[in-house]
């Protein structure tokens, strides 16, 4: 036996508290990035915020800048269904622990009131669970839930007079529930039909998505973080940052961070902090302006005539026009909106993958999704398509090359039932 020493190389990528940081900074709202900025001034010693001064903004356009009065575009702030949430929670519960957990939550549903797992979980799995149960107490029964079944039910476990076995028909036999298999339900849970019948109405009273509560916040508090406009017929933009305070080295502790100072080793973590801070935004900034900069020139159509002329494009096209990882792309274009002309929108909706058709040309997904909603509201409710009769007719008649499975999927993002769920359903 020879015995040898080898000498090998890893090289191995560790993730700093501070590039992770850096990552989800990217993906803040214009909102939360505010917030963000106010939690740090708590936590550094070194950093004084300065309010704005509302006075004028800048709009960008191809190799072009002018100001304008940054009060013709000041958005009205309002409280929503989450601020009230809030202040209720607040009132009702008396452990900051419980406090701070149901802000985290509250602050992370989305519009259909399901909580919404952050990138990096401040709370372990079990924290939110005992959250969203406490939350029930507080809130309209379903919210903070985070999936349909866990919807519904919750909805069930809290209301009063839920029937007999609704949590065991929620929980495993929704598909079977939906494809009318009412004896092989009643079979196995031994009750009778009518039993399961009276089930199947209560739950059609649940809301299966607590979005009429968010629907009204969704288009009035939808504050955006990039305002588009068409000024002399020329696309231009502006960042709807003008209420982010500024960022200063607090006054009565700058004697401290001089090169003579005995205390400068103390303040010196404070002082990296800071300027992390200070870099990172602008880097944010930046970044954004070099996205929207590129989708205005890809999009053109979309922001002069709407989404009828918006073009196929993906994530990965603009990350290799200016330059940068896919992933950047992704996280800058999450949570952000975006306004223009015909509405305030999310600026994911930008992105839309393509489809061929017959004569050689693409059209949008979202073009296909408009054109499959509309589709399915011509259909006979008693005798509604069938995913394949869909494909058909967009490969036949519209000449749009697509499979059933797609249809599916598409119908499935939507939140249009199966064909089998669009059924009038009826008991014998």
């Amino acid at each position: 036996m020879q015995l040898s020493i080898k000498q090998t190389h890893d090289l191995n990528l560790v993730m700093t508290a501070q590039l992770r940081q850096a990552i989800e900074l990217l993906q803040y709202s214009t909102l939360e990035l505010e917030q963000y900025i106010r939690e740090q001034e708590l936590e550094n010693p070194l950093i004084e915020l300065s309010e704005p001064i509302f006075q004028e903004r800048t709009h960008f356009s191809k190799g072009v800048s002018r100001h304008t009065s940054i009060l013709e575009h000041v958005t009205k702030y309002e409280k929503n269904i989450r601020d009230d949430l809030f202040e209720e929670i607040k009132l009702t519960l008396h452990k900051d622990k419980d406090i701070k957990l149901l802000k985290h939550i509250i602050y992370h549903l989305d519009d259909n009131g399901y909580y919404e797992q952050t990138m990096t979980p401040t709370y372990q799995d079990h924290e939110i669970e005992k959250g969203i149960h406490l939350l029930q107490n507080i809130g309209p029964l379903g919210v903070g839930a985070r999936n349909l079944k866990e919807c519904l039910l919750l909805q069930t476990m809290y209301h009063e007079n839920s029937p007999a076995h609704a949590e065991t028909v929620i929980s495993f036999y929704l598909d079977e529930l939906a494809n009318q298999k009412w004896k092989q339900i009643a079979d196995e849970l031994d009750i009778s039909l009518c039993e399961l019948q009276e089930i199947y109405q209560f739950i059609q009273t649940l809301q299966p998505k607590l979005s009429s509560l968010f629907y009204q916040e969704a288009i009035h508090h939808h504050t955006p973080d990039i305002i588009v406009e068409i000024i002399d017929g020329v696309i231009t933009f502006s960042l709807n940052d003008y209420y982010l305070p500024k960022i200063n080295i607090h006054a009565d502790y700058a004697p401290y961070i001089t090169a003579n100072s005995s205390e400068k080793s103390y303040f010196k973590k404070y002082l990296s902090d800071y300027q992390w801070l200070v870099n990172s935004i602008e880097q944010r900034r930046n970044t954004i302006i070099k996205i929207i900069k590129a989708l205005i020139e890809k999009q053109k159509a979309f922001f002069t005539h709407g989404f009828d002329a918006i073009e196929p494009l993906t994530l990965r096209e603009i990350a290799e026009q200016i330059e940068v990882h896919e992933s950047t792309v992704s996280r800058v274009t999450t949570n952000k909106y975006v306004q223009t002309a015909f509405g305030i929108f999310e600026l994911r909706d930008l992105f839309t993958s393509k489809l061929q058709t017959t004569n050689g040309n693409s059209v949008s997904q979202i073009k296909v999704k408009s054109l499959l909603s509309n589709y399915i509201k011509t259909e006979n409710k008693n005798k509604p398509f069938s995913d394949q009769k869909i494909a058909e007719h967009f490969n036949t008649t519209l000449g749009i090359e697509i499979s059933r499975r797609t249809i599916a999927k598409y119908r499935e993002e939507m939140n249009i039932p199966s064909s089998a769920r669009r059924k009038m359903i009826q008991f014998n």
